[in-house]
């Protein structure tokens, strides 16, 4: 029996999973176990076990090693590449997914894990006070079991209006059945009056008709007034109102011309340039 001992590999770059056909960079060192050569027939050699440090997922025989893909081939596993991605991509978000159903099933677990805690420590300490909210003690006067059944505000107001014919008919079948029963008056203001509405009352004009009516009037009074002075011209002129002979003292016809503030303004503007023009050329020629 001839045993060949633990030689290193010549064959570099063999990937980790090649039955995934996935390609990895971080290639650790491989190391090549010879078998034992007397299992073979004939005395030759038998196949060499190529192991691949790391994880270990690739066998591979020395009788195999030429068939596998090199990494310095990179136009080889472009597809490999485009493929890979995209099952990565869908795997990241599938993670995701699994990781949010995860995390809301740890939130429950947590917050039953947190209850049934709660309910060992009351059974086991029944000395500690129970821990409650104060306001959980509150309740609604409206809605406790010995509160009365309430209606809602539609069937509140058609009860009232039911019970309103109710008793007008009451009324109306008592009326017809005793009719001795003399007029009974319930209400005092239905003996009362309008003043203005009263069937003697004088007829009311309304306001538009009243001012309409004025105006006419108004006309008719300055027409009599013209005619009469038409028709007498020997009658002189009477004097009105006191104020008609008064005159405005700004413009009367002996007034003097007055500017406009805008006017005024621009003039005082111009004779202030003209003064310190004035004063400059003073200055430059008298030295």
């Amino acid at each position: 029996m001839r045993n060949i001992g633990t030689d290193s590999s010549t064959c570099a770059n063999v990937n980790k999973n090649v039955a995934s056909g996935r390609k990895t960079n971080d290639v650790d060192a491989i190391t090549a176990t010879n078998v034992d050569v007397s299992a073979g027939t004939g005395g030759e050699e038998s196949a060499v076990l190529v192991n691949v440090g790391g994880r270990g997922d690739a066998i591979v025989f020395s009788n195999e090693v030429e068939s596998v893909p090199s990494l310095d081939e990179e136009s080889d596993d472009d597809d490999d590449e485009d493929s890979w991605n995209s099952e990565s991509e869908d795997e990241e978000e599938d993670v995701d997914e699994e990781f949010d159903e995860l995390l809301a099933e740890r939130l429950r677990i947590l917050a039953d894990c947190r209850a049934l805690k709660n309910l060992a420590e009351a059974f086991l300490h029944p000395e500690q006070p129970v821990k409650a909210i104060p306001t959980t003690f509150g309740r609604n006067y409206f809605d406790r079991p010995s509160a009365p059944a309430v209606m809602d505000d539609e069937d509140a107001d058609e009860e009232a209006e039911i019970l309103e014919d109710v008793e007008n008919l009451k009324k109306a079948a008592r009326a017809y059945l005793h009719p001795e029963v003399g007029v009974r008056v319930e209400d005092t203001t239905l003996f009362g009056r309008n003043y203005f509405e009263r069937p003697s009352a004088p007829e009311v004009e309304t306001f538009e008709e009243a001012e309409e009516r004025a105006k006419i009037l108004a006309e008719a009074a300055t027409l009599k007034k013209l005619a009469v002075d038409y028709m007498h011209p020997e009658v002189g002129v009477r004097k009105v109102d006191g104020e008609m002979f008064g005159r405005n003292y700004f413009n009367r016809y002996s007034a003097p011309e007055t500017e406009e503030d805008e006017f005024a303004d621009e003039r005082a503007e111009i004779l202030a340039e003209a003064a310190a023009f004035k004063k400059s050329a003073v200055a430059y020629l008298h030295p």
